[in-house]
């Protein structure tokens, strides 16, 4: 695959203008990093997304690895937000995780870990550390209300935070062909995956 063309980009827009170039810049080079990885997507490739020159994108950030780590960063702060809000308003923590199944199925994107060890090579430590910081503040969202859970009776004693990374795992699947298949829809399958995760693999007693 040519590395300046990982796919079709679709036709460039022009940037929304409720939004500042920056936050345009950041918010569709999150997309195109979430969905292509690292290394396939260039900065020619977002300025032309963005409409903006590769001029533009240089006057806000310095380099690609600058704004991978700025794009990650509000993705997982957003991806933050939205998890402790359906947690917070959904009847109890089952139907919450369903709901954050349903919302982590329906878009497509590659691995995390895949694309962190795509570019981890290109970044510095510091930018390392403040894309796993905003990662590790995810988990521990769903470790507290896991936690929470626990102390209710409704979960059995466990590490939440063990939980939190098994959860995340298992909903990959759902960007897996033949998973995402067995499926009529993302959300019987968020369900199923759900039933399997609160239920575990054993016999019922």
């Amino acid at each position: 695959m040519n590395a300046d063309k990982p796919k079709s980009l679709g036709r460039p827009k022009r940037a929304d203008q409720r939004y500042s170039t920056n936050e345009t810049i950041i918010a569709e080079a999150a997309r195109l990093f979430m969905e292509y990885s690292y290394e396939p997507v260039s900065l020619n490739q977002i300025a032309q997304v963005c409409d903006v020159t590769k001029a533009s994108l240089y006057y806000h950030f310095a380099n690609k690895a600058e704004l991978f780590t700025e794009s990650l960063v509000w993705t997982l702060s957003r991806a933050l937000s939205g998890t402790e809000r359906v947690l917070k308003e959904s009847s109890d923590i089952r139907s919450g995780l369903e709901r954050l199944a349903v919302v982590k199925m329906s878009t497509h994107h590659v691995d995390f870990e895949s694309m962190m060890r795509d570019a981890a090579p290109h970044l510095s430590e510091e930018q390392l550390l403040r894309i796993r910081q905003a990662e590790h503040g995810i988990h521990d969202v769903l470790s507290a209300h896991f936690r929470a859970a626990m102390d209710s009776g409704l979960l059995r004693p466990a590490d939440p935070l063990l939980l939190s990374h098994a959860l995340n795992a298992l909903l990959m699947l759902g960007n897996r062909p033949q998973p995402a298949e067995a499926a009529p829809s993302t959300a019987e399958l968020a369900k199923t995956l759900i039933d399997l995760f609160w239920h575990g693999v054993a016999p019922e007693q």
